[in-house]
């Protein structure tokens, strides 16, 4: 027992970061304790659980993931020119606006140095035969979750990997426990961020187990990750292979057209391949406070914030389809008969986790789905000539329609049900992005989208400076080597 406090007390370590610190600063505390407290396979079990501790809340994939992959594009926009969402959905975010994202980037190194103390001293315990399968797990759950931070890092801080073959300026590569000063080194490319990333999954597969672990990753869930950065890679072959490797395991099927609405309301479902689990009790986290954009979906209920809504374009994609299922997820509230009356469309996707009791605002983020898997497969099979390559998308469309008809596949198909797939999700600003494509706003074809009003970036596409994430000031101050993107003062 007392092993085990002192590793939920390293983890709790984690969380106190000081104004005068950056993102590495508490390092050597934290890899001593997990030293000292991780002895024993049950030991490293608990650590394991700590490695997901920060990506779940709404720093990561709790909220701010979803923003920047929704808000950004054009699925999603804030209904009040005001607040967080507004500052995401405008571009308008500076280096100096720490508050609002230096958690994201020190979260995503605080989750790899506990991932590189476990990978350090995991191979030191001694593991009876019964254990050693465990220990390979814990081993490879650490690679994988290294290597989606690593992703994410090159996703948001980095432009897309075709733009320049991954030359512009990426995540630090850091693989072991290390002081700051060690760790003080100039940013990897985009392209080494990926490699790192690619490789530290190659490690994983085959130590991690092929059974389901709601919460965690297994092997399916490494495949799935190693199959979508490959497509971001334009490794087009490997993305295909991955991604069919996944969906022929029958591990996992998809969710039937009848039970799609129900789905985001029960953990464990037969479509999921990785969601991050919340242990809600009073609106926190067993291990952290969280706070979930999801809430800002809804309307109707009395705790929803109401100011996040589906735009035109994305309600659009739907007019000539009123069966699909994604498109009755959405509501709409009537100026004279409705709830708050303010004639607004709201998407109901996200129904709160009701397998633990819990409303509406709080939802086990969904990172993979087999949805993505069939995706995947049907992109990159258009893209290698795969004589399947529509089927894969037939299925999904037909899952949301059975009255669709088939088609065959082009990347411009598929990119248009991924948008209708993934709102909410986090992916459709990256999707765009990773193919050189562009946004354009308009408040002439929607007046609601104000962010094609005079003074603001209009249309939006991989030139623009801003469509990576500055580095903030508050960690250049302290981190002088860390070098600023492109475009945001120096």
């Amino acid at each position: 027992m007392k092993k085990i406090l002192s590793i939920v007390l390293a983890a709790g370590v984690m969380l106190g970061i000081s104004s005068c610190e950056g993102f590495l600063d508490t390092v050597p505390t934290d890899s001593v304790a997990d030293v000292v407290a991780m002895t024993t396979i049950p030991d490293a079990q608990v650590a394991v659980n700590g490695l997901y501790t920060l990506i779940k809340s709404e720093e990561i994939y709790g909220s701010t993931m979803v923003y920047l992959g929704d808000m950004r594009g054009d699925n999603l926009y804030p209904t009040d020119i005001s607040g967080y969402g507004k500052t995401i959905y405008l571009f308008d975010y500076t280096e100096t606006q720490s508050s609002y994202f230096g958690s994201l980037w020190g979260y995503f190194y605080k989750t790899i140095m506990r991932a590189n103390a476990l990978l350090a001293n995991i191979d030191k315990l001694e593991a009876s035969p019964s254990e050693e399968p465990i220990k390979d797990d814990c081993k490879g759950q650490a690679l994988a979750m290294r290597a989606l931070c690593y992703f994410d890092l090159a996703r948001v801080y980095g432009y897309p990997y075709l733009k320049d073959n991954g030359a512009s300026l990426g995540a630090i590569i850091l693989k072991a426990p290390t002081s700051p000063e060690e760790a003080r080194v100039p940013r990897n490319t985009v392209a080494e961020t990926y490699a790192q990333a690619l490789s530290d999954i190659n490690e994983a597969l085959p130590l991690l187990s092929k059974s389901r672990n709601i919460g965690h990753f297994n092997y399916w869930a490494a495949k799935l990750l190693q199959a979508k950065i490959s497509l971001y890679k334009g490794d087009y072959q490997n993305a295909y292979n991955c991604a069919k490797e996944v969906i022929d395991s029958n591990v996992y099927s998809l969710t039937p057209n009848e039970k799609y609405k129900e789905y985001w309301s029960h953990e464990g479902q037969d479509e999921t391949v990785l969601e991050f689990v919340l242990a809600m009790k009073n609106n926190l986290d067993d291990d952290m406070g969280f706070g979930c954009v999801y809430n800002a979906l809804w309307f109707g209920e009395s705790e929803a914030k109401g100011n996040v809504v589906p735009t035109k374009r994305w309600r659009e994609l739907f007019k000539d389809t009123p069966n699909d299922i994604r498109f009755q997820m959405v509501e709409y509230d009537d100026p004279s008969t409705g709830a708050k009356q303010t004639g607004k469309y709201w998407l109901k996707k996200f129904l709160g986790n009701q397998d633990r009791g819990m409303g509406f605002r709080l939802n086990n983020p969904h990172v993979l789905r087999l949805a993505d898997a069939y995706l995947i497969a049907a992109e990159a099979g258009v893209e290698i000539g795969a004589s399947d390559a529509s089927n894969y998308l037939n299925a999904i469309r037909k899952r949301a329609d059975p009255t669709a008809e088939d088609v065959t596949a082009t990347v411009a198909l598929v990119q248009t049900e991924r948008q209708k797939e993934f709102i909410g999700e986090g992916d459709r600003f990256f999707d765009v992005m990773r193919r050189g494509g562009k946004f354009v706003r308009d408040m002439v074809y929607d007046p609601d989208d104000f962010g094609g009003g005079a003074g603001y970036q209009t249309e939006i596409d991989w030139n623009y400076f801003k469509i990576v994430m500055p580095i903030a000031s508050t960690e250049r101050l302290i981190h002088k080597e860390l070098q600023q993107n492109p475009g945001y003062k120096d």
